[in-house]
């Protein structure tokens, strides 16, 4: 619960600001990134902002001021898509040529620029979002993941207002140079390995050849693109996307460090890990809850998310899970697509369509979570302060799991390589009670903020209303061409003076050889 003086000092800070006109630009289609946005957006409009927002998942029972324009139906929703079946045959051989995990990143990515320059090819045609592009603004927030194609239509239209970038899970490599700041891959994990910032050399070498490789990537295969599908819409050129990256005023990141890691950070660089989190509970079922409160030894809630069809998970797998599950003392939510309205009960273990996951992960007797290390079941489970067993599968997940694994809050195993016996180890380590006390310090460590991310986020976005581009909160790192940020033109001139004074020295040494040659020459003539 926040305290007063805090509510306070939050009220006051964020109600100095006159009503706006916010803008919200949200072109991915997946349901997790939309969830951590919608409180913000929802809170500015109630707080007498006139807020629009662009965007594949409209809210229910939006606020008076809070105008929704749908993206529906120009891409497939991410929601219950992936299929299971594609991360279970992993390439012996490349594993054991140590290159399956490099490849495994490269070929996860690419559907992201696909769907990136299929959505973009549909926006640039959509009446809906043209008409409110051309009306003025004063802020706009942009999801910043995997396209740029909204900023280059609000330059299209004219738009002039500053843009805040929103990132639901920790920077992609393409972001940093936007804003100014470092992404040493020596100590910066690149989002979608396992490493933390302490890595050896072989994992140094990796992290700084996919830094390298992403930011290659992302420019070929999607920022140019995009581009060119705006020009060719609109039948003349325009400058570089970018260009327009470059021009965000604040990014607001869906990380806190207690968790995810220090990293290094800017005026304009915001951590407000957890903005997503509803203090308003929705109820629980009452079947859902009467389970809950029959089990002797507790419950284990289980949910790999939203885009994972958990249903999809071959025989073999499911019944590794299901020998692991039936081992344990407590009983087990499992939220699993095909069951039966009101769930489906084998044993101890309680198969349900759906599950109000942050309000089960509060219930006291949910003492652990098998989760996928999405980032925001890993935000509720660590503000529960409940241990978690992560089994990663693409993205940012790995990241997370060893996140999770550094900070005390869990333990992550391998999906393709998981056992009954690995899957029922790492179930123990995470129900032990050092683990339960270990998650319950980090939750502790997590919450002790100087406000609530959510009055933290928008005091930010009311901050760049109130001044705009008077107050720069990014470094002049970002208008640094790579020789200049790297040094190496100081290191040129340098290296280069070494060389000279060196050769400087040669000449002088030879000289005075020369000399001393001479003379001792010329007294042994006189002798």
């Amino acid at each position: 619960m926040r305290s007063l003086p805090v509510l306070l000092l939050a009220f006051f800070a964020v109600h100095n600001v006159q009503t706006a006109r916010i803008l919200g630009l949200f072109p991915h289609s997946g349901k997790s990134h939309q969830m951590v946005f919608d409180p913000l957006l929802r809170t500015l409009a109630e707080r007498g902002h006139d807020v629009t927002v662009v965007s594949f998942f409209p809210i229910k029972d939006p606020p008076a001021n809070y105008t929704i324009v749908s993206l529906e139906g120009i891409a497939t929703l991410g929601l219950e898509t992936i299929d299971l079946s594609y991360f279970d045959s992993p390439n012996k051989v490349l594993k054991v040529l140590g290159i399956e995990k490099i490849l495994k990143q490269i070929t996860e990515f690419q559907p992201l620029a696909d769907l990136a320059l299929g959505i973009c090819s549909k926006i640039v045609e959509f009446n809906p979002l043209a008409d409110v592009l051309k009306k003025s603004y004063d802020v706009l927030l942009v999801e910043n993941f995997n396209s740029d194609c909204m900023l280059g239509l609000a330059h299209v239209y004219g738009l002039k207002a500053p843009y805040i970038s929103l990132s639901s899970s920790a920077l992609m490599q393409w972001s940093p140079d936007r804003i100014g700041v470092t992404d040493n891959p020596s100590y910066v994990p690149i989002m979608s390995s396992d490493f933390t910032s302490k890595m050896n050399f072989f994992q140094r070498l990796e992290n700084t050849v996919m830094n390298v490789y992403y930011k290659i990537w992302y420019r070929y295969a999607i920022q140019l693109k995009e581009k060119a599908i705006i020009e060719k819409r609109f039948g003349r050129r325009i400058p570089d996307l970018q260009e327009f990256a470059k021009n965000v005023s604040l990014a607001l990141v869906n990380t806190f460090h207690s968790m995810n890691g220090v990293r290094p950070l800017l005026p304009g660089l915001i951590e407000v890990g957890g903005m997503h989190l509803d203090h308003t509970r929705k109820p629980i079922p009452h079947y859902m809850e009467r389970f809950l409160n029959e089990s002797e030894h507790g419950v284990v809630l289980f949910s790999w998310g939203s885009l994972i069809k958990t249903a999809s998970i071959p025989k073999y797998k499911e019944d590794i899970i299901v020998n692991a599950l039936s081992k344990l003392k407590q009983r087990v939510i499992w939220k699993y697509e095909d069951s039966d309205e009101e769930g489906t009960l084998t044993g101890n273990i309680l198969k349900v369509k759906w599950i109000p996951q942050y309000e089960l992960l509060q219930h006291p007797k949910v003492i652990a979570f098998i989760g996928h290390g999405g980032l925001l079941g890993m935000t509720e489970a660590v503000s529960a302060g409940k241990p978690m067993l992560i089994v990663p599968f693409y993205g940012d997940q790995p990241l997370n799991g060893a996140a999770a694994a550094a900070v005390g809050l869990g333990k992550a195993i391998s999906y393709a390589d998981m056992s009954e016996k690995t899957l029922l180890e790492g179930l123990q380590s995470v129900l032990s009670a050092e683990m339960r006390i270990s998650a319950r310090r980090a939750s502790k460590i997590w919450h002790d903020r100087l406000a609530d991310p959510l009055d933290t986020a928008v005091y930010w976005v009311e901050r760049v209303i109130r001044w705009g581009d008077q107050d720069p909160l990014h470094s002049t790192a970002r208008d640094l061409t790579f020789i200049e940020h790297n040094l190496l033109d100081v290191a040129a001139v340098i290296l280069l003076a070494v060389i000279v004074l060196i050769l400087v020295l040669r000449i002088v040494l030879y000289q005075i050889l020369r000399v001393l040659g001479a003379s001792m020459s010329k007294k042994e003539k006189l002798h």
